[in-house]
This record gives structure tokens, sequence and C-alpha cells, in this order.
């Protein structure tokens, strides 16, 4: 037993131990202990506490050999289990070592001794183990991403493994697209691009700097090509008027062109890159091509947040609640703190009859990002349109409404109050001339307006806004200055509870045939929602 070593500390590794542990990265696996991950080319899992100690005890040994002894003292506390219990824990080390890091490191067994790990064990801080049977330079080493947790590991499917399997590069570039994953997982990516209190840069400015450093990556291109789209979008989708304003669309769309086709150009099936291109073309396309286009990326790449940020209020358009929820906790499961969809579950939830649930989770929004307008804006529907149009007035005391915004909703608080039909008049003429001065404003207004039995004034609206029919065809929509296809077609609002009224009624399926929806409900051999369960 010479060549065995005692590890160094003595006593149980305890859990709370595992929790302040720094993650590392083994073989082409990335191990998180503080949350018990591991995940690599083969995927993601979590694992029991006793693997995981396991693990790293042998991790810590950096290719010596452990004790039988040593391990069930650090693992089990001394106490004996029987060798059952550790052949177990070490035969599931193996499997992940097999089937999540491509059998990049493994356990070796030492006759009537213990056990040794072979591979390279690189830690947070960049430092690198000494490991048996490893030749210098041979082996994979890369820093784990900031954070190291399975989830940031899984931010775009087998594309962020681009630390692992591409040839070493600049550190600088390793530390902006980790900290562009990180935005990623905590959701600051989708929400101003602010990364840090004191280093802010945009997405578009960090993955431009990673391009310039590492010119030939084709996820910073792919990741540049999505954000540039997306800021064409945004663009798009804003009030052109006053010179200069087309010409900052042109240039946002070509930029975005370029950084696309630099992307494919590398890699032709860069997930991120034909989500760039989706955005800038997707609205040209009827509903299930869409769809088509959004699953054929996700059938590459699983865990492609921007895909499932397309698809995901794709299908709730479509009246598809239960599988939009699905995508939707997809995308919380990898970025928890994403607090748009976060917002959005509240809002499912409501849609789904678990209003209590609704408030907690859009309670508890507010709670942690006290500033947000859009949860904020959650809570105001959800009171105003489940009998509490008196905790929404309160709430409108201290919300950043517009004027014209402001006097709707009040109208339409007051008459859903009170019921008398001199408000309910008064305010059926305020949510038309709302949603006609302001397109972007008629989805809140139906809703209101069937919240009031108004179903034929709400159709009215629906119409107009929706297929460009009737008397309510505003001339903001017309010209485009104020809402594009894209929030056109965001029809959501069709299917929430209040709404029922006009789903109840035969011209809902006329409407749908005109805009659409039967014929993606038909291509893709679905019914929606409120045909299934009422």
């Amino acid at each position: 037993m010479n060549d065995a070593v005692r590890v160094a500390t003595e006593g149980l590794l305890t859990t709370a131990e595992l929790a302040a542990r720094a993650d590392f990265t083994l073989g082409l696996a990335a191990v998180s202990p503080s949350s018990r991950t591991i995940a690599g080319p083969g995927g993601a899992a979590d694992v029991e506490p006793r693997v995981m100690q396991v693990l790293v005890v042998l991790a810590d040994a950096a290719g010596q050999v452990v004790t039988r002894a040593a391990l069930f003292d650090r693992c089990w506390g001394g106490v004996y289990v029987g060798d059952d219990s550790l052949n177990r824990t070490i035969g599931a080390i193996r499997k992940i070592a097999a089937d999540i890091a491509g059998g990049s490191f493994e356990i070796e067994t030492i006759p009537r001794t213990g056990y040794r790990l072979t591979g390279k064990v690189v830690d947070v801080a960049g430092s690198t183990k000494a490991v048996a049977d490893e030749p210098p330079g041979e082996g994979v080493s890369r820093r784990a991403l900031i954070g190291g947790t399975a989830a940031a590991a899984a931010l775009s499917g087998a594309a962020g493994w681009w630390w692992i399997t591409t040839p070493r590069t600049d550190p600088r570039f390793d530390a902006l697209m980790a900290r562009g994953d990180e935005a990623f997982r905590n959701g600051n990516a989708f929400e101003g691009s602010v990364l840090s209190a004191n280093n802010s840069p945009t997405m578009i400015d960090l993955y431009e700097q990673a391009v310039r450093l590492q010119p030939d990556s084709a996820r910073a291109w792919g990741l540049l090509a999505y954000f540039k789209s997306a800021a064409a979008e945004d663009a798009a989708s804003s009030t052109f008027e006053g010179s200069g304003k087309g010409d900052q669309l042109t240039r946002r769309v070509a930029d975005a062109q370029a950084a696309i086709q630099q992307a494919l150009g590398l890699d032709p099936k860069e997930p991120n890159a034909r989500v760039a291109m989706f955005l800038l073309q997707g609205t040209m396309y009827d509903q299930a091509t869409r769809d088509r286009l959004l699953r054929a990326i996700l059938a590459t790449d699983p865990n492609n947040i921007p895909a499932m940020m397309e698809l995901m209020p794709l299908v709730q358009s479509a009246g598809l609640t239960r599988e939009s929820w699905m995508w939707n906790e997809r995308i919380l499961k990898i970025s928890p703190f994403a607090r748009s969809c976060l917002t959005v579950k509240a809002f499912k939830l409501w849609i789904l009859g678990r209003v209590p649930e609704a408030d907690n989770v859009i309670d508890r929004v507010r709670a942690l990002w006290p500033d947000y307008g859009f949860a904020s804006y959650a809570r105001l529907v959800i009171f105003a349109l489940t009998g509490r149009p008196g905790a929404a007035r309160a709430l409108m005391n201290s919300l950043p409404f517009d004027p014209l915004a402001t006097t709707a909703w009040r109208s339409g608080l007051d008459a859903l109050e009170s019921h008398v039909p001199s408000a309910i008049k008064s305010a059926e003429a305020t949510l038309v001339n709302a949603a006609r001065v302001s397109p972007t404003m008629a989805n809140d207004m139906v809703m209101l307006l069937c919240a009031l039995g108004l179903t034929d004034t709400a159709f009215a609206v629906t119409d107009g806004f929706l297929l460009w029919r009737g008397k309510l065809v505003s001339e903001k929509q017309a010209s485009g200055k104020e809402i594009d296809d894209y929030n056109r077609r965001m029809s959501q609002w069709l299917f929430t509870p209040p709404v029922a009224i006009m789903r109840a009624d035969p011209r809902f399926r006329k409407l749908c045939d005109a805009f659409g929806l039967t014929a993606y409900w038909r291509a893709r051999g679905v019914r929606p929602d409120y045909q299934v369960y009422g």
C-alpha cells in the first residue's frame, strides 16, 4: 500500500463543503460540486451527493491512488456501509465518464488498495493539476464557464462546448464568451444587455470585441448576428418619423446580414445565426413555416435559448398554452433568472386558471425587480381581469403610463367595478378610441371590452387590428409607424380568460380562418387548448 495516499484532510466531506467548492473541468466534463451537476459532450446530469463526494476526493488526489479506507472516511464519515456501496458509487462515476464526458477521464482500480482518477483537472481559476498517465501536451483543458453550472454549459446545447472542442484561444476571448453565457443564464442578455455594474457593454459590443479577438469563431459571429438582428427588429417596430430613421434601420439590417453571412460561412448550421435569419425573414412566412424553421434549429441545438424565445410565444399566439408552458419552463431551467420568462409564467398560470399561483409568481418577480415594467403590467392585467379592479386602479397610480393608456385603463376599471350601464357605455367609447389611436393597445382594449361583455365591439377592434378591415383600422397601423407584422401576429391575448366570450361565438372560427390560425392547426395536426380543454 506504499503507492497509495491518504487524502490530506480527514473527516467527512460534507454537503456544505461541496457547496463551497469551486467548479472545475475534468477531461471534457464541467463539474459543479455546488450544484452537483456534470455536463459534457454527452449532455448534462444531476448526480447524487455521494457520487459527487467520491469524485471530488479522487480529483483532489490529482492522479494519486486513494485508498478505499480514505474514501469511506471522507464520503461516509468512517461509517462502514459495505463494499457494495462504494462499488456502486464508483460504477456511477464510470458511467458518467463514458456517457457524459465521452470517456475523457477514467477511474482506475488498484487491486486490494483503492482507486485513482486519470484525466486532466482544471479548476475555475485555470490552474491545471498533474494527472497520472497523461503525457505533457496531451489531453484537453479549458477554463470552466463563469458560474460553472451545467445549465451555463448547456446554454446553446452542443455549441456551448466551444471552449472544449476548439483549439486554445485568447484568454480575453474566453472571458468575453463566458460573460455572454453568464448573461444568458441570468436572463440579462434579453434586457438591455447589462452584464455588471462596473462594466456594462451591450451584447452587441461584447460579441464585436469577441470576433475581433477570434474572427474564425462561428459561435461568436452567430451570437453577434442574433443581437444585431434583434436590434434591427426593434428599430423596425419603432415609429419612423423625422430624418435619418429609415437610414438607421437600413444600416442595422445590413450589419445583421453581414454578421449572419460571416457566421454561416464558418458554420452553415450555426444555430444563433439561423435564429438571426429568422428574425429578419420570419414574418414573411406563415405561422406553420415559422414553426418549422424554429423546430429545425432546435433539432440540432435543443437548448438554444434564442430559438425557444421565438417558438414559445409563437405557439401561445396559436392558443397552445400548455405547449408554450413547456417551452417557457425549458428556458427557465437553463436561465432561471430570466425575469421576462418568469413574468410570462405568471400570465400562463392565469390563462390556465391557476390564479393564486399566478399571484405568487408575479408578486415575487415584482419584489425581486421592483422597477421592471413588464412585471407591473402583468400585475395590472391579472388584477383587472380576475375581479379585482380596485387593486388594479391602486397599482395604476404608481405606473408611468402615457395619458392615453391611463385614461383607457381607468375607464375600463371603473366600468368593471361599478357595472353601471352608463359607465360601460363610456368605457366602450374610450377603449375603442384608444385602440384606434394607438394600435399597440388593441390587445388590452379587446380584453377589457370582452370583460365588459361587449362582444360585438371586441370583434370590430380585432378585425381592424388583425385583418385590416372594418372601420377601426388605425392610420398609424396602416402607415407602419407604430406596429409591425410581428407584433400584430403575437395574438396570445385571443386565448386569455376574458376573451372566452369571443371564442364561444361562431365568428371566432371565421376570424381564425382568415388570420391563418386554422391553417396552422391543420398543418401541425393539433387543436388549440380551448377546443381540447374547454
